[in-house]
């Protein structure tokens, strides 16, 4: 197994982030293609966790309004199970802190909420159906964040 390597994305990196997202997003959890976006100038950042030179896993985070938006949150299904997801997580939540942002917002599946509420978000309204499953609204604010043990 190679070393996963995990870094702000950079431009070369996108096709691979956007060929990652059209595979778990439309591919496993049927969201129509034309709902997946380009990864492109909406984004404050983008994530990527990478095996020798594949992508294997990448988040992105955004504004509205005045809210940071995190999510876009994929890995590979090849490569899961292996704490790549978790380490992702905590490495963009952490450059996402260290910038200076309060609070993040999202809207998450299952065993991405899992990850979030262990880092100390909180769930923060009722799942709703969302294609082939939900997503729950979650917060993670700064001060109740805490890095996952291992």
């Amino acid at each position: 197994m190679d070393q996963i390597i995990l870094r702000r994305a950079a431009a070369p990196d996108m096709e691979a982030i956007l060929k990652l997202q059209v595979a778990v997003f439309e591919g496993e959890q049927g969201i129509p293609g034309e709902l997946i976006c380009s990864p492109g100038d909406q984004f404050l950042q983008w994530w990527c966790a990478l095996e020798g030179d594949s992508v294997v896993g990448a988040v992105a985070a955004w504004k509205e309004g005045e809210q940071v938006h995190w999510g876009r949150f994929a890995v590979h299904n090849m490569h899961r199970g292996r704490g790549i997801g978790t380490k992702l997580a905590v490495f963009s939540l952490e450059d996402l802190f260290s910038r200076g942002f309060e609070e993040i917002y999202m809207e998450a599946r299952e065993a991405t909420v899992a990850i979030i509420c262990r880092l100390g978000g909180r769930v923060v309204g009722k799942p709703a159906a969302f294609y082939k499953g939900t997503v729950t609204p979650v917060r993670l604010h700064r001060d109740d964040y805490c890095c996952f043990p291992g």
